[in-house]
């Protein structure tokens, strides 16, 4: 076998169908500026602080592919990549662990959003 095969089948890969996303991104980003004075030292803090929305967090071993297979409860470095059925998109919040990832509209609407999600595993 040559090695980008090996590669290539080394790295397990799914494909979840019309998977229905309900999650929001944040309504409103805060930034605040925040001085400390005090007699010994001083320090300035920036902060950002989201407001409003719900972000909806999936479980990996509550998905079912397109084939009927569960996924496991632990991926190996995961990334899941939404693949968008509409006019409004769907975002991967944060960072993928290695059980779940969080997910959201890329826009703010009242309906949900369907999708695809690929879903591997990258190391």
């Amino acid at each position: 076998m040559t090695d980008t095969l090996a590669y290539l089948r080394g790295h397990r890969l799914w494909l979840i169908r019309d998977f229905v996303v309900w999650g929001s991104m944040s309504a409103q980003e805060f930034t605040f500026l925040i001085t400390t004075p005090d007699q010994a030292t001083r320090r300035i803090m920036f902060l950002s602080a989201p407001l409003g929305g719900d972000l909806q967090k999936v479980d990996f071993a509550d998905l079912t592919d397109f084939r009927g297979n569960n996924l496991p409860e632990s991926l190996s470095n995961p990334k899941v990549i939404p693949l968008s059925k509409g006019s409004v998109g769907a975002v991967v919040v944060g960072r993928e662990d290695a059980g779940s990832f969080s997910i959201a509209k890329a826009s703010q609407s009242d309906a949900n959003v369907i999708c695809d999600l690929l879903i591997m595993e990258v190391g």
